[in-house]
């Protein structure tokens, strides 16, 4: 009896084990996903889109259509809802107005869909500033600002170098060729919104660049 009972033990000690093991890893798991890299100090944001023309996408969760300066297309995100600030990853999404034809563009390289577009704007007929951030987590509300060749697919950073502790918002396209955007800037090592303050700042137009 004495031989069955310690066996007895031995084997629920391994189960517990077995379990808090399997918790522990589910844990690290969800940390990965919804805590947001930029408090790990780590940042990979994707610096490239997969465009693929779908013949019959419909938009079902976007944060309305934004008309090309020359109004032959137009552009929304789709999958983050009528603001683009839900949770998830979502795709960007052109329409040709002329030939109808509708183009993806979904972030590659996008491990656990971590990053998404969450703002859009305009430069001319064939370029747009994008703005990427962190998909999941209340603690970032903006990104990385890019621009975005449609013509050649090409995705270019034009703001570099910005420290951990900031992001921008929001991006408004001047008549003079200058454009307008948004800095959201954390004051503590905590990310704490209260802690935080929004500047405003304005840049020239980054010059239409060759890529061949």
């Amino acid at each position: 009896m004495g031989y069955l009972s310690m066996n007895e033990t031995k084997q629920q000690l391994k189960r517990k084990i077995g379990i808090t093991t399997i918790i522990a890893f589910l844990g690290l798991l969800i940390f990965s996903i919804f805590i947001t890299p930029s408090v790990l100090g780590k940042d990979n944001t994707p610096d490239q889109f997969n465009a693929k023309i779908e013949k019959e996408y419909e938009v079902n969760f976007h944060s309305g259509w934004k008309k090309s300066s020359n109004s032959l297309q137009q552009a929304t995100i789709d999958g983050k809802g009528e603001f683009a600030s839900e949770e998830g990853e979502a795709v960007l999404v052109i329409e040709n107005l002329k030939s109808n034809v509708t183009t993806i563009y979904r972030l590659k390289d996008n491990d656990l869909g971590q990053y998404t577009p969450k703002y859009i704007e305009w430069i001319d007929g064939n370029r747009l500033f994008v703005i990427i951030g962190y998909s999941y987590g209340t603690v970032t509300t903006g990104g990385k600002l890019y621009e975005l060749n449609i013509k050649e697919n090409a995705l270019t950073p034009v703001i570099e170098g910005l420290p951990e502790n900031e992001e921008i918002m929001s991006v408004k396209v001047n008549k003079n060729g200058t454009f307008t955007y948004k800095k959201h800037i954390y004051d503590s090592d905590n990310y704490d919104y209260s802690e935080s303050h929004i500047e405003e700042r304005r840049m020239p137009i980054p010059l239409t660049r060759s890529y061949r």
